[in-house]
């Protein structure tokens, strides 16, 4: 396949499904992930994050999209109003002097703000949360949030955010999450 054809390929299917993966692009054109992404520089196409944002931009509105930018850790996927999941490394920085052990408020961080950032009220402000620190965290663990809506009512959400490290859950919240004065 010639370079311009299949470079017009890369950008029907983004147009098409602008969260495709460099690796989804390549198997679906039977090249290198390395070719899909200097076909991409040479386009000028971002890296499938960088248009996920831009999409949740268009969708979210401009006060949502503040929050996505705002979680603490790493936003891997968003369903407002649904679910959402984010992942944060623990770092030297996160932890008590002289240990490997990460303070709990980062946790807790890392929580808040991915329920704020999946429950969908304006302003959103949480009045109340109730959370269980379950063992602590070690220097270099991957932690992974995954934040959910559990129940609604008008300019109300709760949202359950639990977070794992390896297999073991190491954090719980509850958070009351509603619809502050704007």
């Amino acid at each position: 396949m010639e370079r311009q054809q299949r470079r017009s390929l890369v950008q029907a299917a983004l147009r098409e499904d602008p969260f495709l993966t460099d690796r989804e692009l390549a198997e679906r054109l039977a090249v290198s992930v390395q070719t899909i992404r200097l076909d991409r520089l040479a386009l000028g196409i971002p890296e499938m994050r960088a248009r996920a944002l831009g999409v949740a931009e268009e969708a979210l509105g401009h006060t949502r999209l503040l929050l996505v930018r705002e979680v603490f850790g790493e936003m891997l996927d968003i369903e407002p109003g649904q679910r959402a999941l984010s992942r944060l490394v623990a770092s030297r920085e996160m932890a008590f002097h002289g240990s490997d052990r990460v303070e709990g408020h980062f946790l807790y961080a890392q929580a808040e703000t991915l329920a704020l950032a999946v429950a969908e009220v304006e302003p959103p402000v949480i009045p109340l949360a109730r959370v269980r620190f379950r063992r602590g965290v070690a220097v270099g663990e991957t932690l992974v949030c995954k934040a959910t809506v559990i129940r609604r009512g008008p300019g109300r959400q709760v949202v359950l955010s639990v977070i794992r490290a390896g297999g073991d859950e190491v954090f719980r919240g509850k958070f009351e999450v509603l619809a502050g004065e704007g």
